[in-house]
């Protein structure tokens, strides 16, 4: 029986998801928002705008207003207005993340050296060529 890669890919992303969130749950967080800090984080001398995280994490305006609004409830980030544009807003990590972000990076350092210990770096860039046709494809033809 012949495998299908797009299956396997998304049984790969459930796996993945639920390590995160495994990791992120001590924190009281989810596996998007503790990929949002660790985003934020290593973008700190940056002017990230809400529209930024959309793009990074391929999700909708409404998901992003949501996700954003339930870490600022959380006081783990705040939002100002753009000075570009005011229907635009900055994102900026709080003083609460701080005892967080060495936790994150270390953890997503950890699944980066998982994946270079275990494989080659052609390997890793064929893997990435492969996970970048996914994501710049269009709907499938029919």
């Amino acid at each position: 029986m012949a495998i299908n890669t797009g299956r396997l890919l998304k049984k790969a992303s459930n796996q993945l998801t639920k390590n995160f969130d495994r990791f992120a749950s001590q924190f009281d967080l989810t596996n998007t928002q503790m990929s949002i800090i660790d985003y934020l984080s290593r973008h700190s001398n940056a002017d990230i705008l809400q529209k930024d995280i959309e793009n990074e994490f391929n999700i909708q305006r409404s998901t992003t207003t949501v996700l954003l609004q339930r870490m600022e409830r959380k006081q783990l980030l705040f939002r100002t207005p753009s000075t570009i544009d005011a229907r635009q807003k900055f994102v900026h990590l709080t003083d609460k993340t701080t005892h967080l972000i060495n936790a994150i990076n270390h953890y997503m350092n950890q699944q980066q050296q998982a994946l270079t210990a275990n494989f080659s770096t052609e390997e890793i860039k064929t893997f990435e060529t492969i996970l970048n046709y996914y994501l710049n494809s269009n709907e499938p033809e029919r």
